[in-house]
């Protein structure tokens, strides 16, 4: 009878650790995020998360870091991130040239950015094409232009050649503008030593129209240049509306960060690359500025006002 116990409890001991390492809960998926500061996109991302089921602290871990502007800490952040190893890194910055370390790849997940970046897989939330977001965002902006100041013939455009995205854009404005007979004169703001000469060059080129290529300089350079055409009553268009350009044109975020953390649903549930559908129409979002128009001596047409999404009185 006690060897019979014996051998009984025996049993049970060889089984309790089968049966906890049955029980033994999977690891929680972890989700990175890399993004300038924390603003109403990445908002939308974790809200669409949450409607795709996903509970911060339950079923899953997230992770963010923010560049608070600064370029120079882009490139950290992300090599720091890679090196923890997380299922997928959603970011909208990129470093001017990554160099990714292979061996630290793990899916990364974009918003906003077209160029491809070192050997680890990138996947565009909004077209496969490197070329086709900066190409139908350069031609927003030659169209906006053209239909805000109907008699436009000279067009400057500010813009950084070192970056493979602006060069893309910059190409693609030379295209759009050429079919409605605008010249383009093309500035490189890198070639300029100060503030000054930037404006004497704006002021040799006498253009109808100014236009701020997306992400060209930080954000108080925008505003400085915008502040100055403003005074050289020079209509200027472009990407965000508090640069104090007159209107504005750029993705619509919101829906790109959307889509990204649907993509994120797919990926964790092991989705292949191919399966993810990158060829969706973007959507772009229109914001006129009356008052910026009204300091250059521009009364916007109906049709433009029509078209906006949004008009600031």
């Amino acid at each position: 009878m006690r060897a019979t116990l014996f051998l009984i409890l025996l049993a049970a001991a060889a089984v309790l650790p089968v049966a906890a390492a049955a029980q033994a809960p999977s690891p929680v998926p972890r989700v990175a995020t890399l993004g300038s500061q924390p603003t109403d996109v990445w908002d939308a991302f974790e809200r669409q998360l949450s409607a795709l089921g996903y509970v911060e602290g339950r079923n899953v871990s997230l992770e963010r870091r923010w560049s608070e502007g600064f370029t120079e800490r882009v490139a950290p952040l992300l090599a720091e991130l890679l090196r923890a190893k997380p299922d997928v890194v959603v970011t909208s910055i990129m470093p001017p040239s990554a160099g990714l370390d292979p061996g630290s790849c793990v899916p990364i997940v974009t918003i906003g950015i077209a160029e491809p970046y070192g050997t680890c897989r990138v996947f565009p939330v909004a077209n496969a094409s490197a070329t086709s977001p900066a190409r139908l965002l350069s031609e927003t902006h030659v169209r906006l232009a053209k239909l805000a100041v109907p008699s436009v013939t000279r067009v400057t455009v500010l813009t950084d050649p070192t970056k493979p995205f602006l060069a893309e854009y910059v190409d693609a404005v030379r295209r759009a503008a050429h079919t409605r007979g605008i010249a383009i004169v093309v500035l490189d703001v890198g070639r300029e030593s100060t503030l000054e000469s930037l404006v004497a060059s704006i002021v040799r080129q006498g253009p109808d129209v100014l236009i701020l290529s997306p992400g060209f300089s930080e954000p108080y350079a925008r505003r400085q240049v915008a502040a100055l055409a403003r005074r050289l009553r020079i209509p200027t268009i472009g990407s965000h509306i508090a640069d104090g350009v007159v209107i504005a044109a750029d993705y619509d975020w919101r829906q790109l960060a959307r889509r990204a953390a649907s993509f994120v649903d797919q990926i964790l549930k092991g989705a292949r690359p191919r399966q993810l559908d990158r060829d969706a129409p973007v959507k772009f979002e229109i914001v006129a500025d009356r008052r910026a128009a009204e300091a250059v001596g521009l009364a916007l047409p109906d049709a433009l006002l029509r078209e906006a999404d949004q008009v600031l009185d």
